[in-house]
């Protein structure tokens, strides 16, 4: 493994002229094994497997912030959180004996070994004029504190490579995070459809995409826009319309009714024109014109509903 782990290496380090280190290494070693990324749940068993050799060290760093193992085996989510590194709920964290703080912990793993990182949670939101090197203006800052995030994601270099990241207000503690999305962290199955690695990439870098014959809870069939809510880490539905069934008309009056539908008139129809001295209008012109009306996008009402991420 150790030669396999040296070619990765060498292999990342064409690309941008940055020797990786050897965890990256390592790491780009893992994802050769396959040929896609590997999804949140294999990110997730890559994690524990290569915090086992430090399991000692983190429980003792876990013990001075509160959490011996006795205590966080009745924690079972927030410990499969930190074990798969990813940021925990709201939590209690002791600093002291008698200082104590709300914040989210994470184990980072570092060259040297694992580490704690924690966010405290703040009374206030503060946006700060940089996030992780990038510089916000005064619209992305007004658009944070309105929206929750932005709504289109940045790409940033993570781990040798390019990924869609968001920002985004961490509404449990106060605090502007980058939310970083790679495609695989979507899921490949959507209420009953396929996703695409295409689609995956499409959504992760902020388009929104329609999707038709998505089933909801009573297995009916419909029809959505689908995007990505960064505000609450999820996939929300939008322009939601059901996949009914059409009624067949009745073979007798089937020419009529398509002869009124392109806009022709009956007998009668003029008649009443003539007696009346307005014009009556057809269906096939209030189907056009409520069609205008609805590519309004003021005047657009649309249906929501999420399926969230991670």
């Amino acid at each position: 493994m150790e030669q396999s782990v040296q070619y990765a290496r060498q292999q990342a380090d064409g690309l941008d002229n940055i020797a990786p280190t050897p965890l990256q290494g390592q790491q780009a070693w893992q994802f050769a094994q396959s040929d896609n990324f590997l999804s949140v749940e294999e990110a997730a068993a890559v994690m524990r497997r290569q915090l086992e050799p430090y399991q000692a060290q983190i429980e003792a760093k876990l013990a001075q912030l509160g959490y011996p193992p006795e205590h966080l085996a009745k924690l079972p989510e927030l410990k499969e959180a930190l074990y798969s590194g990813r940021q925990t709920e709201l939590a209690t964290i002791w600093l002291t004996d008698e200082l104590k703080m709300e914040g989210r912990l994470r184990i980072v793993l570092t060259e040297n070994g694992p580490d704690i990182r924690i966010t405290p949670a703040l009374r206030n939101l503060t946006i700060p004029d940089e996030v992780g090197g990038v510089k916000l203006s005064e619209r992305e800052k007004k658009e944070l504190v309105e929206e929750g995030a932005l709504s289109r994601p940045l790409l940033l270099a993570d781990k040798g490579d390019y990924v869609p990241t968001y920002l985004r207000v961490d509404p449990q503690t106060n605090t502007v995070e980058l939310w970083r999305l790679r495609p695989e962290m979507l899921p490949t199955k959507l209420l009953g459809i396929d996703l695409t690695r295409d689609q995956q990439m499409q959504l992760a870098n902020g388009h929104a995409i329609r999707l038709s014959g998505l089933l909801d809870k009573q297995g009916e069939s419909f029809t959505a826009m689908v995007s990505i809510s960064a505000a609450q880490k999820e996939l929300q539905f939008s322009d939601i319309s059901p996949l009914g069934v059409q009624l067949q008309p009745d073979q007798r009056y089937g020419e009529q009714l398509a002869q009124n539908n392109e806009g022709a008139k009956t007998d009668l129809t003029r008649s009443q024109e003539v007696a009346t001295g307005q014009t009556t209008v057809s269906h096939f012109q209030r189907e056009q014109m409520q069609r205008l009306v609805e590519e309004k996008p003021d005047q657009k009402v649309s249906n929501t509903t999420k399926h969230h991420i991670g």
